[in-house]
């Protein structure tokens, strides 16, 4: 099984990063996963929808990321309550590849709600492009102090929450493409 992992965060330093680095980590010790791919949306710089030119590169790279998927795994930090506004235009710009695509979510935050209003905010976005969410999320909050000096996770409710999360997501993946 093929899982896409995008990372939403447009932020150079972002924490966002760094926890969808660890997950890619761990689907990538599962048998189930026979590769991942990684998007981070820093790399792909698309002008507002609408508003310039848009490298054909780009658009085939991160096309073929999200059509050759299995499942697609989204890492989403909360800005102002919502999506970061960056992330949703790159989404903007593809519609039928997301069409009955398992995926799941994991939001990222500062605070200490785990980005609650940005899990919301995709929730709305999924089911109108059509895709199959998994119903078991991971909130990440208070990301600053997530990991220790060697990146290793150290929070007690990130360590208890993620193994479901991605078992469960895995497991999604799995009856769908059968």
């Amino acid at each position: 099984m093929r899982i896409t992992i995008i990372q939403g965060s447009p932020r150079e330093q972002a924490n966002t990063d760094k926890v969808a680095r660890f997950l890619e980590e761990q689907l990538g010790q599962n048998k189930a996963v026979t590769a991942t791919q990684f998007l981070d949306i820093r790399s792909f710089n698309f002008p507002n929808w609408g508003m310039g030119e848009v490298s054909k590169e780009d658009l085939a790279l991160f096309q073929s990321g999200l059509i050759d998927a299995d499942g697609l795994l989204f890492v989403i930090p909360e800005y102002n309550g919502r999506v970061p506004g960056a992330f949703k235009n790159t989404l903007d710009y593809f519609r039928s590849e997301y069409k009955k695509k398992p995926m799941a979510i994991a939001t990222v935050s500062a605070g200490s709600f785990g980005g609650v209003n940005a899990l919301y905010d995709f929730r709305d976005w999924a089911h109108y492009v059509e895709g199959i969410l998994s119903p078991t999320k991971l909130l990440v909050s208070k990301v600053g102090n997530l990991f220790n000096e060697q990146g290793v996770p150290v929070e007690e409710h990130f360590n208890l929450n993620y193994p479901k999360f991605l078992d469960d997501f895995i497991w999604l993946t799995e009856k769908i493409a059968k």
